[in-house]
Parts: C-alpha cells; structure tokens; sequence
C-alpha cells in the first residue's frame, strides 16, 4: 500500500529550521523533496511536472510552501506546521534582517536606520503571512519567500473569508499543529503521530538578539496582522485538544526524550557532521 507522504509546511521564523534537521533523520534524504526559496530548481511549479512515479515515492515534501501541494502526492498526504506568535514572528524578521548582510533588504535598514514600522510599511504581503501560507490563497511577492500558491490569484488580498478557509484546512488537514513558544510539546506530539525516534537535536538558528518593542509598535504589528493573531488563538486551542487527546502517549514520549543521556561533545560533532550530509543528500536529491 502506498503511504501517506507527510507535508512540513515551513512558515518563516516559526523554528522550522530545527523541525527540518528532526525530520532528516526520521527518513532517508533521497524520499524528502525540498522546495527552495530562491526558486533555483526545487520549485513548487516543476514539482507538479514531476512523473506520478516520481512523487509517489516521497515520503516528505517540506519547505516555503502553500497549502494545497498535497493535491499533487497520489499516495496521500497530510500537513504539519509550526505557527508563532505573530508580534514574536515580525520582530524575528525584522532582527534577521539586520543580522543577515546577504539579505536583499539588509542594506535598506542598515544604511537608512530603518524600523519596524518601516518593515511593516514596506511589506503589505508579509503581514499575516500565516494566514496566506494556511489558507494557500495568494502570494506573497516579496523577498522573504518566494514559492507561488498551488491556488494562487493576482489579487493575493488577506481578508475574512482567507482566514476562515485557513481555519478549515488547520482542521481538516492537518496531523500536528505545532506552536513555536512550545516547542517540545509539539514534538513531542510529533513523536506521537508519526512514529519518530529522536535521540539528540539542537535548537538552530535561535537568534540570541531580544529587545523589547514599544507598545505603540507591538499595537502596530497587531493592527496589520489581526488575522494571524486570531489564527493563532484558534490553532492553540487546537493545540491543547489536541494534548489532551493524546496526554498518555505525550507523557510517555516526554519520558523517553528525558531519558536520553546528553551526548558529549566528540558525539556531538560526529552527530552534526553526519546531519550535513543528510540535509545536502535531500538537498542535491530535490535539486535533479
């Protein structure tokens, strides 16, 4: 029988980069398709020109993704995803922004002292990101991301209507919904769903830059993402039932993860090393 692929859609700054290092060792590199989002070949558009064979055989198709790829994977699929916070997301963007030299927007903040209003200014299609990944509807045609919606339109405009089809595919589709603030809880209902086994991973990419933001700013931001924010209030009620639901299982799963004894640092390393080439095996693998 053929089985279910699993879709790790990978909404920016929600710690999806410690997600994807998990779940490279959870399956062989060669079944996980990843989308780049430069669009240099791994790109949503030729996925869908890929044979029936070809995408049968995935076991995980994961990246910078809008809901609705799973209509491609004849074998089945179902979502998981991790949602943030939506102030919490924002300044994360806007901290990386100022990190990252290579960013094409870092020169702009850098050189004109920039802030986050400005962020939200310049970046109508960044706010309530969440909702437009979720509910697959519309693009966001910025620098940030650039994979195109399975049912995109030109409009792209984030309404009511956007965050109520959001809501419905959170339900409908979607095995785990994960929250960035809660991390191991969501894996550990992870760990419940599918079967994994983890035996050591990092937190990466954390940016270790905290600074509070003004009142009148973090109003702002929530102003320009009221869907996201009332997203995000849905999906932790989902999150919750979804605990309860499974509160054995997750005591026992949390137990077992305690359990592992800490690696050194030799194992560490050889651990790491070894991820590497995990993560450039599924890389070159997406990429022919």
């Amino acid at each position: 029988m053929d089985r279910e692929a699993l879709i790790f859609l990978h909404i920016p700054k929600t710690a999806g980069t410690t997600l994807n290092r998990i779940i490279e060792w959870q399956y062989s590199p060669l079944s996980i398709f990843t989308i780049d989002p430069y669009g240099i070949r791994a790109t949503t558009e030729r996925f869908k020109t890929f044979s029936e064979q070809r995408r049968r055989r995935l076991r995980v198709v994961r990246g910078h993704l809008f809901y609705g790829i799973h209509e491609f994977l004849p074998q089945g699929a179902t979502y998981i995803t991790m949602l943030r916070d939506p102030v919490a997301r924002l300044l994360s963007t806007y901290y990386f922004i100022l990190r990252r030299p290579l960013h094409p927007l870092h020169r702009t903040f850098k050189t004109q002292r920039l802030g986050l209003e400005d962020l939200i200014r310049l970046t109508p299609n960044r706010q309530n990101l969440q909702c437009r990944f979720i509910a697959g509807i519309g693009r966001v045609e910025d620098v940030e991301v650039r994979a195109e919606a399975g049912r995109a339109t030109s409009a792209g405009i984030c309404d009511e209507r956007v965050l109520e089809i959001a809501k419905e595919n959170l339900t409908r589709s979607f095995r785990v919904i994960g929250l960035t603030e809660r991390f191991q809880e969501s894996l550990l209902l992870m760990m419940t769903s599918f079967g994994w086994k983890i035996s050591f991973y990092e937190n990466r990419k954390v940016s270790k830059i905290r600074s509070a933001v003004e009142p009148g700013v973090a109003d702002m931001i929530r102003e320009h993402n009221r869907l996201d924010i009332e997203l995000y209030d849905f999906a932790k009620k989902l999150f919750e039932e979804s605990l309860c639901k499974n509160e054995d299982s997750i005591r026992e799963a949390l137990a077992t993860l305690r359990s592992i004894p800490k690696p050194g640092s030799f194992k560490r390393f050889g651990y790491s090393t070894m991820g590497v080439g995990r993560f450039l095996v599924s890389k070159i693998a997406s990429a022919i």
